[in-house]
């Protein structure tokens, strides 16, 4: 019993062994390297599907792929069978908006390729084949057709490319046309336009024109105070010359009195000359004061003459 179960458990164990190598063999495996040249074969299905055509094509100079497959939503695309860095071979991929095909296999004795892809998006998988297409040589009438083919084709399409460029400027002078249409006949826009930019200039002239007669009435302002001022000229002029003979008188007592005043003090005779010389030169400063006074707030309608006289007997009186 006992080595029963050790058989039992040394097949299990060589079965997992086997299958993980076979899954890890199966993971690793990669695209097959497909020599220069144009393959062609179909991708079949193991449901039993229709079968895809596909077409591949291998170019000197580089491990990447050009691949086509016959399926909606999958568009021709360039493929990657080689890490850049390791240069491990990877399974082909092929992806479109509906299908994704991830493709691996090998190369037969008879220079064919086949293999097996998975599609993880609609989980069909199945099987695929290659063959490399011989394209034979052309003859020279032929090649000839075919140049003049392309010739007349590329012409063609520069003939078409002319003609929407100038259909998408036809396009936009059209639309220009149609807005300015709209602005001057359709609806009077224009004029309703011109209307409103006229509104607005009008609204902005009055502005100014108010503006305007604030700056004129504040100048009349001013010329009318310049005017008063000529007129009252001389009466400040008086004003300003009373207060420098002010200024002059007051001058002349301090020096005065600095000049007869006593090195010692005196007797008391002596203080009270000189104080009354001193009440006697404020007093006739006060009354200058006065006489100033009733310059400067007096009655506009006064005589002139009268000042001026007073003004005389005043100086007179000083001197």
């Amino acid at each position: 019993m006992r080595r029963a179960l050790m058989v039992i458990l040394g097949v299990g164990t060589l079965s997992l062994i086997v299958g993980g190598v076979l899954l890890v063999r199966e993971f690793n495996r990669g695209f097959p390297q497909l020599r220069p040249g144009i393959y062609a074969g179909t991708l079949v299905s193991k449901s039993g599907g229709k079968a895809l055509p596909w077409w591949v094509e291998s170019s000197v100079g580089t491990p990447d792929l050009f691949v086509s497959v016959g399926a909606d939503g999958v568009p021709a695309q360039r493929g990657v069978v080689v890490e850049p860095s390791s240069g491990t071979r990877l399974p082909l991929i092929v992806s479109g908006s509906e299908r994704r095909f991830r493709i691996t296999g090998r190369e037969d004795d008879s220079s064919e390729y086949q293999g097996d892809y998975s599609d993880p998006i609609t989980s069909d998988s199945g099987s695929w084949t290659l063959k490399r297409f011989e394209v034979a040589a052309l003859e020279r009438p032929e090649r000839d057709d075919l140049v003049d083919w392309v010739s007349t084709f590329q012409s063609l399409r520069a003939v078409e490319t002319k003609i929407e460029d100038i259909k998408k400027t036809f396009d936009v002078d059209e639309a220009r046309i149609e807005k300015l249409h709209r602005y001057a006949v359709a609806e009077d826009s224009l004029q309703k336009a011109a209307d409103s930019r006229l509104s607005t200039t009008a609204s902005a002239l009055d502005d100014v024109k108010k503006q305007n007669a604030v700056k004129r009435a504040e100048l009349e302002g001013i010329l009318r105070n310049i005017e008063i001022a000529k007129r009252v000229s001389p009466e400040g002029r008086l004003v300003e010359l009373s207060r420098e003979s002010i200024t002059r008188e007051a001058k002349w007592i301090e020096q005065a009195l600095q000049l007869t005043a006593p090195e010692v003090s005196g007797g008391f005779e002596q203080d009270y000359e000189r104080a009354l010389r001193v009440k006697a030169l404020q007093e006739q400063v006060n009354d200058e004061r006065g006489l100033i006074r009733n310059l400067t707030e007096g009655p506009r309608y006064r005589d002139r003459s009268s000042e001026r006289d007073s003004e005389e007997e005043f100086y007179n009186e000083l001197r």
